[in-house]
């Protein structure tokens, strides 16, 4: 029954995040701008799944401090990298693109209610489809005690042990409220992206966090270079090697 009812939860995910197909964009003359928006979602339960938090209070407000402060590196990374992409980043663009971190540090409440009222929707199901009331109360019964074991415990697990993080990107263009295209971006851990931070740093919660952020920020810009209109990143042109000399001819002894 578990295994069931958690494919139906899986798929459900992929369809949310199944991209738009690529469009696309008219783009002005000149280097490409961008309206760039990025906000966070107030979700987070503990403050310990977004900082090392020793001593500071476990408040709403400490919450939501913690939370715009990941946001806002997170925008400055964005920042810099589209500076490296020749991205122009001006308010008044026609192309908007708007970031949104639901989830941060931890499962979401959402998704552990609906992992768990999916297994109770199969179990209940499976009862009415044989038109035995007392085996669909007994099975949906069973399967909540089972999927809440499953989705709470797995959730406090992933929240310790993972650095969870989920974005929606939204592309709109004009004044347009329909997105000409859309992602959802999922990130457990990100071990080359926290390899970059010193390693005195690498354990910090803060760092971790920041570090699946990073690894959005990668995915997002390589889907977004797939889109007619957005040049690839800029590199620095590597210096030409110095030419190894040839050999003289000999000298006389």
């Amino acid at each position: 029954m578990r295994l069931r009812s958690h494919l139906l939860v899986l798929l459900g995910l992929a369809g949310l995040a199944c991209r738009s197909p690529l469009v696309d964009l008219r783009r002005e003359k000149g280097p490409p701008s961008l309206n760039l928006g990025v906000r966070v979602e107030d979700h987070s339960r503990k403050l310990a799944h977004l900082k090392d938090s020793e001593g500071e209070p476990d408040t709403p407000a400490t919450r939501r401090t913690a939370l715009e402060a990941q946001r806002a590196a997170f925008e400055a990374d964005l920042r810099a990298e589209a500076a490296v992409r020749g991205l122009r980043l001006d308010p008044t663009a026609d192309l908007r693109l708007d970031l949104t971190i639901t989830s941060l540090g931890e499962v979401r409440t959402k998704y552990i209610a609906w992992g768990i009222a999916s297994g109770v929707g199969w179990g209940a199901g499976v009862g009415l489809l044989a038109h035995d009331p007392r085996l669909a109360v007994g099975l949906g019964l069973y399967e909540l005690a089972e999927e809440s074991a499953f989705w709470i415990g797995g959730s406090m697990l992933m929240g310790r042990w993972s650095s969870p993080a989920v974005v929606e990107a939204r592309l709109y263009q004009g004044a347009s409220d329909k997105p000409r295209w859309q992602e959802t971006y999922y990130v457990l851990w990100a071990r080359r992206e926290l390899a970059a931070f010193p390693p005195a740093e690498q354990a910090k919660r803060e760092r971790q966090l920041q570090a699946s952020l990073q690894k959005v920020e990668g995915k997002l810009f390589h889907d977004l270079e797939a889109i007619p209109g957005f040049p690839p990143a800029v590199r620095p042109p590597q210096a030409p090697s110095s030419p190894v000399p040839a050999p003289g001819p000999p000298h006389p002894g």
